[in-house]
Parts: structure tokens; C-alpha cells; sequence
């Protein structure tokens, strides 16, 4: 289980590992230390980070994923666990002979509950009539969303939701920088979850870039951007405010909101887990059917978050 997301944002931090501990110095100076099995995602956000070798094994042997983060807290590069499945040789050839009708199948299910979760929340933004609009674009999707209904969609949620002027730039500042942060938390504890369950995270259904080596993660963790857009509404984001540790705390709470699963309401971290093992069962029965965890519309969670 996730039990805490450690992001290194201050410059000039050295970490080291010590007796199943990482510990973060600045100098000479000891600032603290960490169990390495309390450690789901290790954050790199600061650009002045010197981290050994034997801690990023130490980290993916427990399953970890290490995410580096460029500019407007985007994620560069990362460490992924990704050989430590005993079926991985099998699970892979499943995902390498999937079909494409298989593929554009569970795309489908995907855009159908993002859109869904976009709904749910602009509802909680409190903009009701654009929620019900949200739905019904969301029963319109058809098989490899040949409407592109998912960027139809797209174009009226975050007008609806940021104002008519906000235009969703990664490379941008304000709310653009909060929802870069938020995503690459979400993003890299779906790369988790897709690791161990033994799949190959480069192989997406949708997102197929050869360059791309987390196309799976971004095909995933699309159902769960509302959670993370509906946080930022939230903290009244304007285009020139910044982004504080004490914001991505909260941030970092998106991974605690429960959603609805086959096992009840569960964390959303937890929830991908069950999203992923049941996209190895559907390419090893050849169904395209998958579970897909519904928003439950809790708007926060209990943050796992320590900041260095």
C-alpha cells in the first residue's frame, strides 16, 4: 500500500541511504530521515538533488517510482519498477498482441469516465449546468472515440471550469503550474500501480508515442485529472499565484479521494491498483471490459505527503 508521497523541493539536498533509511542533509547537516517502506513516490522537484544509485535500487526493489520534474513541476523522467512481476514475460506478450478493436474498447470506457468525473467535478465547482452537459457528451462515445468527444469535452470543461480565458498549457504558470504538480503526483502512482501488476508501462491503448515510455500511465490516469482539477478550483489558483509547499500538500491529497470500486470506496491510489490487475485479466480473457473506479465525490482525503 502507498503510505507517502517525499518530495525534495529546496535546492541543494544530499541523500543517502542508512540502514533501510534515506536520509536527506543540506551540508554537513542532517534535515531528517525517511523509511524507505514508507516510501510510495520519491518527487524530485528541486533541481540541485544529489541522490546515490543504491537508494533509486533500494526504492524500485519496494516497488517506488522516483519522478524527476522539470520546469512548472512537469515531469521529465522515471524510475520505474518495471521487471519485478514473476509473469512479466507473459503479461507482456498479452499487452504486445492485444488487438486494436481490444484497445479502442477500453479507450472508450476511459473517455466515457473521465468525462464523467469531469462532471462530477464541475458539480462540486457548484457549475450545475455544465455538469449535465458533461454527462450527456459522456453517453455519445463511441468505440475508439472516433467523435473525439473527449477533447469536445475538454474544450467546455476548462472554460467552464478556470473561466473563458484559461487555456491548458503545461509549460505555463498559475493554474497551469498547480495542475502540472497534481498530475505528476497522480501520474507517477499510476506508473506505480502499472508496474506491479507486470505490465509494460510504454504500451498504451491510446497514447502510442514511440517516444513516450509512460503512454499506459497517461492512457490510465486520464479518469483521475478531475480529482486533481477540482482541488485546484478549490485553493482559488489565479494566474499569478504560486506554488507553496503548504499547496502541494493539498495537492498530494488527491491520491485519498475515494472513488468507487469492485471492493467499495477506496483511496484512488489504491483504486489504480485494481484498474491495472483488471487490464492484465482482460488481455489474458481477451474482453475488453475493465474496472474503471467512479469518482465517489469526496472532495479531500488524509495527505501522505512529507516535503524536504
Amino acid at each position: 500500500m502507498l503510505s507517502r508521497v517525499l518530495e525534495i523541493y529546496e535546492e541543494n539536498r544530499y541523500l543517502s541511504l542508512y540502514r533501510g533509511f534515506i536520509v536527506i542533509k543540506s551540508g554537513s547537516e542532517e534535515l531528517g530521515k525517511v523509511p524507505l517502506d514508507d516510501i510510495g513516490v520519491l518527487l524530485l522537484s528541486a533541481q540541485s538533488v544529489t541522490v546515490s544509485k543504491n537508494i533509486l535500487n533500494a526504492l524500485a526493489e519496494r516497488g517506488c517510482v522516483t519522478v524527476l520534474c522539470g520546469k512548472n513541476y512537469a515531469p521529465q523522467s522515471m524510475v520505474l519498477p518495471v521487471y519485478s512481476h514473476y509473469l512479466f514475460a507473459k503479461i507482456l506478450k498479452s499487452q504486445i498482441d492485444a488487438s486494436e478493436p481490444f484497445k479502442k474498447r477500453i479507450w472508450q470506457q476511459i473517455v466515457v469516465r473521465k468525462i464523467q468525473n469531469q462532471a462530477l467535478a464541475l458539480r462540486l465547482c457548484g457549475k450545475d449546468g455544465d455538469s449535465k452537459l458533461l454527462e450527456k457528451i459522456a453517453s455519445m462515445v463511441k468505440s475508439g472515440d472516433t467523435g473525439n468527444r473527449e477533447s469536445y469535452a475538454a474544450r467546455m470543461y476548462w472554460k467552464a471550469l478556470f473561466g473563458k480565458d484559461f487555456i491548458r498549457d503545461k509549460d505555463g504558470e498559475g493554474i497551469n503550474a498547480f495542475l502540472n504538480y497534481g498530475y505528476a503526483v497522480m501520474r507517477s502512482s499510476m506508473a506505480r500501480a502499472i508496474c506491479s501488476s507486470g505490465l509494460l508501462p510504454s504500451l498504451g491503448v491510446h497514447h502510442e508515442n514511440h517516444l513516450n515510455q509512460f503512454a499506459l500511465a497517461d492512457d490510465f490516469f486520464e479518469i483521475y485529472r478531475p480529482l486533481v482539477d477540482c482541488i485546484v478550483f478549490h485553493l482559488g489558483v489565479g494566474g499569478d499565484s504560486e506554488l507553496t509547499p503548504e499547496h502541494k500538500a493539498k495537492l498530494t491529497d488527491a491520491l485519498w479521494i475515494k472513488v468507487r470500486t469492485s471492493e467499495g470506496k477506496s483511496p484512488a491510489f489504491q483504486s489504480m491498483q485494481y484498474m491495472t490487475a483488471s487490464y492484465v485479466r482482460a488481455l489474458e480473457e481477451r474482453k475488453p471490459v475493465i474496472e474503471m473506479p467512479m469518482w465517489a465525490g469526496d472532495e479531500h482525503g488524509d495527505s501522505g505527503t512529507e516535503q524536504v
